[in-house]
């Protein structure tokens, strides 16, 4: 058995057969399976296999072929077969690699690479069979991160998800519109004045104070991350880093049918979410909102944030449009956002610090803007500045924050997030005691909301998770109780 595989393989390598589909195929296979090990979240849809499958393997394997044979239809070119299919397996290989990586081609790069493999192909070109294999080899790791993936996906329950109350039945006894604004990265005012930031933010929170608002000032997110931390505030329950079951991912939980648009939907509510960039829409969830600001075929492949919206305008129209009707409003602001993500990407701690201010004072701007034009045309309204989690600064990019940490101060770094709300009547002190965490905000605006203090008894507890390694929810601790 194992004689006649080692036959097949010597004769695979080593004959003079050509194998044009599978140059073809193996250049976009690696890249294919890499980043659907490292992005299966955000690209998991069946639009995204249909295009990817095109794209990486369907088109090239006929293109390299149809080229193959145009190729060896000229005599002169005939010897030069194998150096064509070296040359095309080495360039298209790290031509998509550069895309998926780094999420554009490096066009300089691959020029240099095509020279220099053109030059090396007139000794090793007998070799691109090699090359092959290597790529199959290279594809074994994140083929079964891949399969890994699934089969967890598969196995994970969504018990979480269940409540523990009648809350899904709650009928309001008051119904403003409500726009929750979710600033991503906007850290609380402890953070900020804290020796990370550095930062004064009072003349902005002497603003909200004098339009009313409510200043938590220790408030902080349960999770690290927007997928994560929304997703528990959405589901007001803490799902211990376990969302990803039968299927379903946070995009579809957060856009989806979670108990906070059921809780609307059935008090007579249209729902709205208006976004600056499709970062929530980037794997096609099911969106159960009655409007959104994107369609799905606005959704880039690659890098969603290269498609943007005036917010703004595109908030002011529905304001105005929508004035007959009871409204819940899940604004998405990406500001002051948070340090870089990735090493490489990174300016170093102080410099990452400076640009995260920047954005701060551009977001207090744009803030100041959109809640003014609110109570301008909305009175009556409710309105919350809620972050997402912390800014992260302190640290040098947002990964190096998935470990152990034990440091009280970078830890608050992470997790310590804005939150003011303008309430509608002053009775909200009777329910608003015990909001610390963004797991407990929309429980409590419920509360609220129905005159029905019952709902508190089951507030979910404020603690802060976090990962020991980056996007492996396996591994979690409990950063702060």
């Amino acid at each position: 058995m194992n004689s006649g595989i080692k036959t097949q393989f010597d004769n695979f390598i080593k004959g003079e057969k050509d194998y044009p589909l599978l140059v073809g195929f193996f250049s976009g296979f690696y890249p294919i399976v890499f980043y659907y090990s490292n992005n299966f979240e955000d690209i998991n849809s069946l639009r995204h296999v249909v295009y990817f499958s095109f794209l990486f393997l369907i088109l090239p394997s006929i293109s390299i072929f149809l080229l193959y044979h145009l190729f060896i239809r000229f005599k002169k070119l005939q010897p030069y077969r194998k150096h064509f299919l070296f040359v095309v397996v080495v360039e298209l290989t790290a031509a998509y690699f550069s895309q998926v990586y780094f999420l554009t081609i490096k066009k300089k790069l691959l020029l240099g690479l095509l020279v220099f493999v053109c030059f090396i192909s007139l000794k090793l070109y007998m070799h691109y069979k090699k090359i092959i294999v290597f790529i199959l080899l290279l594809s074994v790791i994140p083929v079964l991160k891949v399969s890994e993936i699934i089969w967890g996906n598969l196995r994970k329950s969504a018990s979480w998800q269940q409540q523990p109350d009648h809350i899904l039945n709650t009928s309001f006894k008051k119904k403003p519109n409500v726009y929750y604004i979710e600033t991503d990265g906007y850290a609380s005012n402890e953070n900020l004045k804290g020796i990370l930031y550095r930062f004064d933010n009072s003349e902005f929170d002497e603003w909200l104070k004098e339009k009313k608002f409510t200043l938590y000032n220790d408030f902080r997110s349960n999770y690290e991350s927007t997928l994560t931390s929304n997703s528990s505030c959405f589901f007001m329950k803490h799902h211990f880093y376990n969302i990803n079951s039968n299927f379903k991912y946070s995009r579809d939980l957060i856009t989806g049918k979670n108990p906070v648009l059921k809780i609307f939907k059935k008090n007579t509510y249209k729902t709205f979410f208006l976004t600056e960039s499709p970062y929530l829409l980037a794997n096609s969830p099911n969106v159960e909102y009655d409007y959104c600001n994107f369609n799905s075929d606005e959704v880039p492949y690659f890098n969603v944030f290269e498609s943007k919206r005036n917010l703004s305008s595109d908030l002011k129209y529905q304001i105005l449009k929508n004035r007959g009707t009871n409204n819940f409003f899940f604004i998405e602001k990406f500001a002051p956002n948070h340090i870089a993500v990735y090493k490489q990407q990174s300016l170093g701690i102080e410099k990452e610090r400076i640009s995260y201010i920047k954005r701060l004072r551009e977001a207090n701007k744009w803030l100041k803007e959109t809640v003014s034009f609110i109570e301008k045309n909305d009175s009556n309204a409710i309105i919350i500045i809620g972050a997402d989690h912390g800014g992260f600064v302190g640290f040098s990019h947002t990964l190096e924050a998935s470990k152990k940490i034990s440091d009280k101060v970078l830890l608050k770094s992470v997790f310590g997030a804005k939150l003011a709300i303008k309430w509608n009547t002053p009775q909200y002190t009777e329910y608003d005691s015990k909001l610390k965490s963004s797991v407990n905000l929309f429980r409590v605006l419920f509360s609220f909301l129905s005159e029905d203090k019952e709902l508190l008894k089951n507030l979910q507890s404020d603690k802060s998770y976090n990962l020991y390694q980056p996007n492996d929810f396996s591994k979690i601790y409990m950063a702060i109780e």
